[in-house]
């Protein structure tokens, strides 16, 4: 038989469903690994994905009950690294969604069970637009001292991190000690993602509204829709208090507010929109780019952080500078009049999808990425690191 390295995932959550990519991921590092997956559903319960277990703690909505998930996702963690200290279900290795409170809680898992710790760094954390949609306050101040801290603290303690653009860890870099540092794209499952044809329709999906640049793409596209007749704006996302959403739109005939959907539905929006756009203020890299390209969608986005390494100006896409309004209309213009353009951009993103974003890339760099961290295996040649200083030297 076969042995196995286990592996433990500590994802937030709460997932509102088990979407096939979280699926079809644990089933393809079934191939090497088994395992556990901790996170929160509205149910609380465990599925079989693979050769993994979905573990999930029960998540009621609200903000008082945040602070008990919390606890319960500390108890139940060192629960599980104790059982692993002093029984027979070893972990091998911990990986975390984030190095902030999934990461905190992964680090001591880790330790109590003597197995390796990998976050990935899915965001940028030290952005000053993460502060933005959060209100005024001593608790937002708070916030904006204490999480580069925590992030710091994590990365200095990992066996291994997980980038998606390398100048990510650009303030956190003379504390890493691991030689164990990848950047790579994140695995999204697009293939149900398909060109449906065209509406006139700019599409964006996500939130909170002024981290994602909404109220951004909001006046742009009042600027240039009295110049192209018939064009729509569609704003998809979950806007917990939309009145600012509200007041932003203005009662703006060709701007509308579609309610979030479940995953199976989404290909269907991005497969019949003209234009995507992603105008956040801060990004380390987008997923629904990666779902627009495969989509055949020409892509508009901020020219900031890991957006500029998804869409290739002129090439699949358009960059405007961040934050700017102006900029990002003369952008939108010039899509939305040449139906020419926006044709060879969605052609060149497609095939980019296809031959860099696939799945086996991203395993293939997954499977690579856990075996070294599990060897303590630096990154495999000189390039690489070079790559790394120059991208955080700068940026």
């Amino acid at each position: 038989m076969i042995k196995r390295n286990r592996l433990l995932f500590i994802l937030p959550g709460p997932l509102w469903e088990i979407k096939d990519s979280l699926r079809k991921r644990m089933e393809r590092l079934s191939e090497r690994y088994e395992g556990r997956i901790l996170t929160s559903m509205p149910e609380a319960g465990e599925h079989k994905l693979g050769n993994f277990t979905l573990k999930a703690l029960r998540h009621r909505r609200g903000g008082l009950w945040k602070p008990w998930m919390n606890l319960k996702f500390l108890l139940y963690g060192c629960l599980t690294a104790l059982k692993a200290r002093f029984g027979s279900e070893g972990w091998d290795l911990v990986v975390t969604y984030d190095p902030l409170r999934s990461g905190l809680i992964g680090l001591l898992v880790a330790r109590l069970a003597g197995a390796r710790f990998a976050p990935e760094v899915n965001g940028v954390y030290d952005s000053y637009a993460n502060y933005l949609d959060g209100g005024p306050g001593f608790m937002l101040a708070f916030k904006k001292w204490l999480y580069p801290r925590i992030v710091g603290f994590t990365l200095a303690r990992a066996d291994g991190i997980k980038t998606l653009f390398p100048a990510q860890l650009k303030r956190y870099r003379e504390r890493i000690r691991t030689p164990v540092v990848e950047h790579f794209f994140d695995y999204v499952d697009l293939e149900p993602f398909q060109d449906l044809g065209e509406e006139k329709v700019i599409l964006f999906v996500g939130f909170p509204f002024r981290l994602k640049g909404v109220d951004l793409l909001i006046e742009a596209f009042k600027q240039v829709a009295p110049r192209h007749p018939g064009w729509k704006l569609k704003i998809l996302g979950w806007f917990p208090d939309d009145r600012e959403l509200k007041e932003s739109m203005g009662g703006h005939p060709d701007i509308f507010h579609h309610p979030p959907v479940y995953s199976p539905e989404m290909p269907s929006h991005m497969g019949r929109c003209g234009i995507f756009v992603l105008p956040s203020r801060t990004e380390a890299m987008g997923r629904v780019l990666l779902e627009a390209m495969a989509c055949g969608k020409p892509l508009v986005g901020s020219d900031i952080e890991g957006i500029p390494t998804v869409i290739e100006n002129g090439v699949n896409g358009l960059l405007f500078k961040a934050g700017d309004a102006d900029d990002l209309a003369a952008k939108l213009d010039r899509l939305m009049g040449d139906p020419v353009l926006r044709k060879s951009l969605g052609m060149a993103g497609r095939m980019r999808s296809v031959t860099e974003f696939n799945a086996n890339h991203y395993f293939q760099r997954l499977l690579d990425f856990y075996g070294r961290v599990l060897r303590q295996i630096p990154v495999k040649t000189p390039q690489v690191l070079a790559e790394a200083k120059g991208a955080y030297d700068t940026v």
